[in-house]
């Protein structure tokens, strides 16, 4: 079966791969989208590039800036907090209703992942490790939950999520520790299929996460 990737034009697939420099974080928000760094490096021509930056720029992800370039799009404060406001009436939600539906053995792994980043004495791997688990069990729940409406709602905040997660990142030194034993906390109520303690320990996890964000902005202005 040929990859539904390819399907898409050149420009819709320069705008995914461009999408996905800012949502990992490897162009933080604010800076410089070099155009020509990318036709360079990805071999294309500029043409798809300028494309994909109009399809972001409706996105409200990049700016374009006449005669300066293309840039990051910066999150306003209270941006970030709609984004934790919906999170934290659909996410709980979307736990409970999967619960009873995901299977042991994911679980487990998910727990077994985040077991093993305790015993991590590097801070640097630590963070590392973090990082690349933090999404886990938020995806776990979405996969599993069998109301469809409710997944494809929160499946399509998955930008702003990703990029409130970032700025979270930024803001709040040390963001994922705090998250590791709330992620377990979540883990261990899904094993028990417990789903309201599950959606309470998911609850939990967002709302501290908020207030951890809150009170790091409130430092920084």
């Amino acid at each position: 079966m040929m990859d539904p990737a390819y399907k898409l034009s050149l420009g819709d697939r320069v705008a995914g791969m461009l999408r996905d420099e800012i949502l990992s974080g490897r162009v933080a928000p604010g800076e410089r989208l070099n155009l020509d760094d990318y036709k360079n490096s990805w071999d294309i021509s500029i043409t798809p590039l300028r494309d994909a930056a109009k399809k972001l720029e409706a996105d409200g992800l990049v700016v374009i800036a006449p005669r300066r370039g293309v840039f990051v799009a910066t999150i306003e404060h209270r941006d970030l907090f709609d984004i934790f406001e919906v999170r934290e009436a659909l996410e709980p939600l979307v736990t409970e209703k999967a619960t009873p539906h995901i299977p042991l053995s994911e679980i487990e792994h998910a727990l077994k992942e985040h077991r093993a980043v305790e015993r991590i004495s590097s801070k640097a791997k630590r963070i590392e490790r973090l990082q690349r688990i933090d999404h886990m069990v938020h995806d776990l729940v979405v996969a599993h939950c069998p109301n469809a409406r409710l997944s494809r709602l929160v499946t399509g905040l998955r930008d702003s999520i990703l990029w409130c997660r970032n700025s979270v990142q930024r803001s709040v030194p040390d963001a994922f520790d705090p998250s590791l034993l709330e992620h377990i906390a979540i883990c261990e109520a899904l094993l028990t299929r417990d789903a309201a303690l599950a959606a309470r320990a998911m609850s939990d996890h967002i709302v501290a996460t908020r207030e951890r964000t809150r009170a790091a902005l409130a430092q920084q202005a």
